[in-house]
């Protein structure tokens, strides 16, 4: 006598369904003013001057003014020499009663001669001429601005669970049979 055991297992399965998120971002509105930057240049255009009155003056053609100016000192500095020399030849003559020979003949040979000239080489003209640029240059910068307004839009989302079922597929069953066994 014995028993015989059949079992048969339970199954159980599974059916997913996988989850989904979808996710939309929207654009955001813009708006942008912009000022648009500027340069402004103001220039003089450049100008080269050259002063050559102190070279021309070396040379001898000056203005009327220094011309005028130089003959005055000249003029002058001659009648003093010739208002000293006139009172030196009084002077001398002035001293005959001392027996001191006659000076007349003596300063009239003085005089008759006009003073001893020198003569020499020079280069000319000594100075240089005066140089100037003048011009100008200005530039301004006026900055342009940009004024940026955004404004963002909500994201759209779609989600979708998952699902997950669990069902039997077959049943668990456990068969005993007594077996007579005659030996």
């Amino acid at each position: 006598m014995g028993l015989k055991i059949n079992t048969t297992w339970a199954k159980l399965a599974m059916n997913t369904t996988r989850g989904q998120m979808k996710i939309q971002q929207p654009r955001g509105e813009q708006t942008i003013k912009q000022t648009k930057p500027q340069v402004k240049i103001k220039s003089e255009k450049p100008k080269v001057i050259i002063d050559q009155y102190q070279c021309f003056a070396e040379a001898g053609l000056k203005n009327f003014l220094d011309l005028t100016r130089e003959q005055i000192n000249l003029a002058r500095q001659a009648a003093l020499e010739g208002i000293g020399r006139r009172a030196q030849d009084g002077d001398r003559m002035a001293m005959i009663q001392k027996n001191m020979p006659p000076a007349i003949p003596e300063i009239a040979e003085k005089n008759a001669w006009d003073d001893e000239l020198d003569y020499n080489v020079d280069l000319m003209p000594k100075s240089r001429p005066k140089i100037q640029v003048k011009g100008d240059l200005k530039i301004d910068w006026v900055l342009g601005k940009a004024e940026i307004n955004y404004t963002p839009k909500k994201p759209k989302t779609n989600y979708q669970r998952g699902k997950v079922e669990i069902y039997l597929k077959q049943k668990g069953s456990i068969d005993i049979q007594y077996v007579d066994v005659k030996a």
